[in-house]
This record gives C-alpha cells, structure tokens and sequence, in this order.
C-alpha cells in the first residue's frame, strides 16, 4: 500500500482593500457603498468578517443594489459585472459595473377580473392604482399590490387562484401594469419533508409555514412561506420542490432542504466627538440551541455612562406571530462633576409585540426597575431631596405606524409612534408620554426633504418628577446648543423639564461638492423647547431656541464622519451655544 499525504498552504485570506463604484451609478459612491454588506479592509478591524471576499457575500451585494435601483424607478438597471482586481499579495479591489439605464415611470395600471369574481371585492385597489400613476416605477410596489390582492382574494376564499401580473413599456419611458388572475388545479398538500436542519429544530421551520399538510396547496401561501424561513436568516440556503404524491390523486409532496450556517457575531466599535466618547461591545447569537431564539448581550461605555443590557427574543412564540421578549439592563450615570447626582438604574423587563394591522405595530412590556440615586454637595436642594432607592413596577405600551418606503435610509413615507409608560407600584409615581414622527418627500433620485417632530412629557401623580426622569432634548434633534444646556435652569445647573417639544426640517444639497463621492451635504433647521418645572415655576424657561446650518456626512478612511455647523436664530439668555459638532465612528 502507499500512503498519500497532501500539504496544503492556504496562505492569508482574501481581503477588499478598496470597494469602487462604476458606470452610470446615477448615485454617489457614499450611498451605495451603505446599500451592500461588503466592508474595506482597515488594520483595526480585526473582528468583522466582511473585509474579506466571499462568492456569496458579493452575490449579496449585487441583489442589494440592483433591488435597491429597481425600487428607485429604473427599471432596466443592471449590474454589469463585479470583480476582485488584485493588487498584491492577498489583497483586492472590489468593483461593481452599474449602468441604471434610464428612469422609468408607472402610467396606467389596471386589473382584470373574470366574471368568476365579482368585481366589489376589488374595488379598494383602484384607489391606490390612481395614486402610483405619474410616480416612479418601484418593485416594491407592484409587490406589495400583488400581497395585499392575494390577501383579498384568500379572505374571499378563492383558494386556487394566484395573481399575476404584465409589465408593458409606452411613450419611452412608461409603463402599464396588467394584473390578472391565473386559476391552478387543485391540489392538496400531503406531507411536508424538511432535509438538512442538523443544528435547527424543525418546528422552528415548521412554525414558518402558512399552509400544513392537509391544507389545499395555495403557490402564493407556499411562496410566502419560503420567503418567511429565508427571511430568519439563520440558512445559508433555502431551497424547495413540489412534487405529484406518487398513489394519491390531486395532492403534492413538498420538499425542503436547508443548508446550516454560523449565526453568532462578535461585535465591537467605538466614535468620539463633541459630545464625547463611545466604546460598545456585544455578542448576538440569532438561533440558540437550534430553537430559532435570538440572544444579544453588549456593554457601551461614555464619558458619564455605563450600560450593559441582556436580551432573549422569540420571534415567533409557540407559533401565534407574536415575539416574546426578556430583557435584564443596568446603567450607571455619573453626573457628579457637572450636575452633582449619580443614579444606578437596574431591571427586568418582559414584554411582547407584534402586526396588529397592516403596518401597524404594538408591543406592550412589564418591568421592574430598582435605583439609587445618590447626590454630591453640588446637587440643588430638590436632587438632595430625592436622594435615596426606589423601586418601581411599570407597563409600557407603544403602537408604530410605518409608511416608509425602506426602513433603511428612507426616501418616501412616514413613521409615527405613540408610546406611554404606566406606574403599577412606584414609591414615586409618574406618567411618561412620547410621540415622534418622521415624514420624507423625494423631489428626485438625489433631492429628498424631510421633517421629524418629537414631543415628550413626564408628570407625576403625587409628587415631583424625579430627576433621572425628567425630559432633556436629544442633542441630535437641536443642533447649535451643547448637549443638555437648555431650557430650565436650577442654580448652575440644567435641571431639565416637565415637557419637551422639537421639529427638524433637512435638505440635501445634491449639487454642492457634487463630483466628491464620498460627502453628502445637507442644509437643516432645528427649533425645540424645554419648559415647565413641577417643583418651581419660577425656573421656568418656556423659549423657542431654533438655529439653521449646514451639515456634512463624510466616509473617511477611519470610518464614517459627521460634521455640522449651526448659527443659532433664538435662544434664552441661560442657554448655551455651539456652532461645531463633529462625530466619527468606526466598527472593528
């Protein structure tokens, strides 16, 4: 016998040095680059597996982007072609060939319903046809218009029915929808063969189907349901057959076979800026023990703050489409030197949510929460007051409506979300109100407004709000002031409000520095106001401060780069002023 040994020499895995963006990309380099998964090479990120090459990883982005230029109207755009370019030894240019073509536009769309079906029960959609008509031709929409005339056709009980529909190109750059429905044999489902789950349980992919055995075989349900197991993210690959039952008459087996892959992450980043430094770290794990359960635990640390949080979620309980949610935190603030009072907040927090409508969101969670809030000889007479432990039993409750076209860097739509926080026991008992909404309107592919509100209030039942509770404006929301250092003022010290109100209005300026790839400008207004203090009115400062600026968002060869600067229109005479903001971050 002879024995064969091979050697193999794997040398360094392969990294992307540069990522580029070619052709007619219609969009800057900065905002394609966040569209893909693929990250540059950089010496400190040592954790992120994205820096390196990867088939599937670049298949990925390619999907992305072309989804991401179908969705902004140009329907014919494609991708070229990717390719690694190397330039030493184990080291790589990665880039993307794009031609988006031209930009194309919805004309008439129209649905055709046989004499089968009575007509009625699709009457709603006509109004949403006339809306789209004129407006940029988007994938997404026709989609989300072929669900929702599922639904309705199912609701109706027209089980063997799919909805499909024509695409036809007018006048250069239109284009008619025809939808139309397509009657299937019928067929029932009599087993359901799942291959390939060595790690996942299989009730987790079974729990993802909306069809069962027994039930009648639907494509748009068994579609649905392909999508919902790809959607967890958990498989490297899904992939299915439908096949005649062999013996039984108008039934059909389906076949499913996932391919595992590793579904925890280690993360880690840190930033610095005018407000101060952040370093955060945190392991997420999206199918423990095989049961399709998300844990995620991680530690952010700031010049004042410390937060470390656990949480367990079950994104489907026991199959009923509802999350389940446990989460345990703790935070310790450290306002000693600048406010003379430390507070050290702990709890548990058990809650759930889920689609009440369409679009329409609620979660509802119990807590308890213990702190200490300890003072200094700085404190004002009200914080020494309050000194001491509390502990605290809550129910909190939020219902979102979302409209945006994409949760991620949204062009068109609007959130609104609603949430207020109840006392059960407490030994101080307050309400706390929040309501913020964001609106985006698309002039075209490169000039988008926005506008968001936020409002909050806290108000206490038999006593003042406590100080840890009190309402401050997020330094996001206010450019042109330091952080914290508005609205009513205790002694030297900012003491917050009762009540917090403020409105931003954005603007990208496309034009400006328009051959830089890598920078975004945008002009905005900012106006808020913090008033009302329940323990003295005498403090209060009930003033609009507003201020107007330009901003810049940059992509460094550190990591992103955020840079504002603001000239305050109003201001109360206690308020203090900052023209300069700057924040930079990066991932490892």
């Amino acid at each position: 016998s002879v024995n064969i040994i091979h050697n193999f020499n794997l040398g360094e895995r392969a990294k992307i040095n540069e990522i580029k963006f070619i052709g007619n990309k219609i969009f800057k380099n900065n905002k394609l680059r966040k569209l893909i998964v693929s990250e540059e090479s950089k010496p400190w990120k040592f954790i992120t597996p994205n820096k390196y090459l990867n088939e599937n990883r670049i298949s990925l982005d390619v999907n992305l982007l072309k989804s991401y230029f179908n969705n902004k109207g140009y329907y014919k755009a494609l991708i070229k072609s990717s390719s690694a370019k190397v330039i030493d030894d184990n080291n790589f240019i990665l880039t993307f060939n794009i031609d988006a073509g031209e930009k194309y536009y919805f004309n008439d769309i129209k649905l055709s319903v046989s004499d089968n079906y009575e007509k009625e029960n699709f009457s709603n959609f006509l109004k949403i046809f006339d809306k789209l008509k004129g407006k940029a031709y988007s994938l997404n929409s026709i989609k989300k218009i072929i669900n929702e005339i599922d639904k309705t056709a199912l609701q109706k009980e027209f089980i063997f029915i799919n909805a499909k529909y024509k695409e036809k190109i007018v006048d250069n750059n239109k284009i008619n929808i025809e939808i139309f429905f397509e009657e299937t044999d019928k067929y029932f489902v009599d087993r359901i063969n799942i291959f390939g789950n060595y790690i996942t349980e299989e009730k987790v992919i079974r729990n993802a189907f909306i069809v069962d055995e027994g039930d009648p075989y639907n494509k748009i349900l068994f579609n649905k349901s392909i999508n919902e197991i790809k959607s967890k993210g958990i498989f490297k690959s899904v992939t299915s057959e439908v096949n005649d039952t062999v013996l039984k008459n108008n039934t059909k087996t389906i076949n499913i076979t996932v391919e595992e892959k590793a579904t925890g992450e280690i993360f880690a980043g840190a930033g610095t800026g005018t407000d101060g430094s952040t370093i955060s770290v945190g392991i997420k794990e999206k199918n423990y023990l095989g049961k399709g359960i998300q844990l995620d635990t991680n530690l952010a640390l700031s010049d004042d703050q410390i937060k470390g949080k656990f949480s367990v979620v079950n994104p489907n309980f026991r199959n009923t489409d509802r999350s389940i949610n446990t989460t345990i935190e703790s935070t310790s603030s450290d306002y000693m030197t600048t406010s003379g009072y430390k507070t050290t907040r702990t709890g548990v927090k058990l809650g759930t949510g889920f689609e009440q409508y369409e679009d329409l969101f609620f979660n509802i969670d119990v807590s308890n929460y213990y702190e200490k809030l300890e003072t200094s000889s700085l404190a004002s007479a009200i914080k020494k007051k309050q000194e001491g432990d509390y502990f605290e039993n809550l129910i909190s409750y939020s219902l979102t409506l979302n409209k945006l076209d994409q949760n991620f860097q949204p062009t068109d739509g609007y959130l609104t979300k609603f949430s207020q926080t109840l006392p059960i026991y407490a030994e101080d008992k307050s309400i706390e109100n929040s309501l913020t909404s964001s609106k985006y309107y698309s002039v075209n592919d490169s000039l988008i407004l926005s506008g968001k509100l936020f409002l909050r209030a806290v108000n206490s039942i038999d006593d003042n709000v406590r100080v840890s509770k009190r309402v401050y404006i997020p330094s996001y929301r206010l450019r042109g002031f330091e952080s914290g250092s508005i609205g009513p003022k205790d002694g030297s010290q900012y003491v917050g409000g009762n009540y917090g109100a403020a409105f931003t209005f954005n603007t990208t300026l496309p034009q400006l520095f328009s051959a830089n790839e890598n920078m975004d400008f945008n002009l905005f207004f900012d106006a808020a106001n913090l008033w009302h203090v329940d323990y003295d009115n005498s403090l209060d400062s009930n003033k609009i401060r507003s201020a107007t600026g330009i901003s810049v968002n940059w992509f460094t060869p550190v990591g992103p780069l955020s840079l504002s600067y603001a000239v305050p229109i109003s201001d109360a005479e206690t308020d203090k002023t900052e023209s300069f903001r700057f924040q930079i971050g990066t991932s490892f």
